[in-house]
């Protein structure tokens, strides 16, 4: 079976480092390009960890753009769930040798896709400033674009850790309501899935058993990452970019629900909230498919099988 073409927009992030390792290592995708945007930490560090992570994956030959430093509308707010660096914990992490694009990312995105010979999997992982930038400033290569994978969104609202808001979408709805207005085939992968696939002692002794370098290394984040999660919310570290990585390759690890999908911004408790018209009050075209259930398990054998 043919890979798919994928370029992974992200803000590394513990759980970024490892939808880029499950992109660099899984035989299904042929990761063609990553662009890095401010929002688990500001861009300076997002882009230098991304290069450190490439570097550790051996994976120098896939090019590396730095996106928009700020949202489009607002200030930044910068992310907490990993650490200052937006990478604690991992002190052993090389230097990169390999360098970035001379070209902004949102650029270099434009010339990705321009140049593919065929439609493109956008696959984000953070704030959709670059996404959202990139439709602005270059629609012509809407029609590249096979569709967006998106970790980002809360809309069940089950239970009581799920808010009423998710970081990437918070950090710039502005962004964000671009993208769900384009028009594209959109998933999003949100709260109520990936804090579904958590990270604990189950799962750590299933990493730890496969005793590679990468193992090991993958553990180590997932132990400091795993800290933050319990303290703030009494469960492991939950896997929302591997899992929304892992969707734009094999969709059926998901069941959708389409809805059309607005972003708040205005409000004083759910600025950055997705509202979904499941029932079509509004009469509006359904613009995502909002992903409800998840095969966990499934999931984590594709992980595990990147490690090995």
């Amino acid at each position: 079976m043919k890979p798919t073409k994928v370029i992974i927009d992200c803000d590394p992030g513990h759980d970024d480092a490892i939808a880029l390792l499950m992109a660099h290592r899984m035989p299904e995708v042929d990761l063609i390009g990553v662009t890095t945007v401010c929002g688990n930490a500001p861009l300076e560090r997002t882009t230098a960890n991304c290069l450190r992570i490439m570097e550790l994956l051996g994976a120098t030959d896939v090019p590396v753009a730095a996106g928009c430093v700020t949202p489009l509308a607002r200030p930044l707010v910068l992310g907490t769930a990993d650490g200052p660096s937006g990478l604690d914990g991992s002190p052993y992490l090389p230097e990169p040798t390999m360098t970035l694009q001379d070209e902004h990312g949102v650029d270099f995105l434009a010339r990705l896709l321009r140049e593919a010979d065929e439609p493109i999997v956008l696959a984000p992982t953070g704030p959709l400033t670059n996404i959202g930038m990139l439709l602005l400033k270059h629609p012509d290569v809407k029609d590249k674009i096979e569709k967006i994978v998106a970790m980002g969104g809360a809309f069940y609202r089950r239970d009581e850790y799920i808010t009423p808001t998710e970081f990437n979408i918070f950090c710039d709805p502005e962004a964000a309501s671009i993208v769900m207005e384009s028009g594209l085939d959109i998933t999003m992968v949100g709260l109520d899935v990936t804090m579904k696939v958590l990270v604990e002692e189950e799962q750590f002794t299933a990493i730890a058993a496969i005793d590679t370098h990468l193992a090991r290394v993958v553990e180590d984040w997932l132990r400091f990452y795993e800290k933050l999660h319990r303290g703030q919310m009494g469960v492991g570290g939950a896997l929302h970019d591997p899992l929304a990585l892992a969707v734009a390759i094999d969709p059926s690890l998901v069941t959708t629900r389409e809805a059309f999908v607005q972003i708040d911004r205005t409000g004083t408790h759910t600025f950055g909230a997705t509202v979904a018209d499941y029932w079509n009050l509004e009469g509006m075209p359904n613009n995502v498919k909002v992903a409800s259930t998840v095969g966990a398990d499934r999931f984590f054998e594709m992980l595990y099988a990147s490690l090995a």
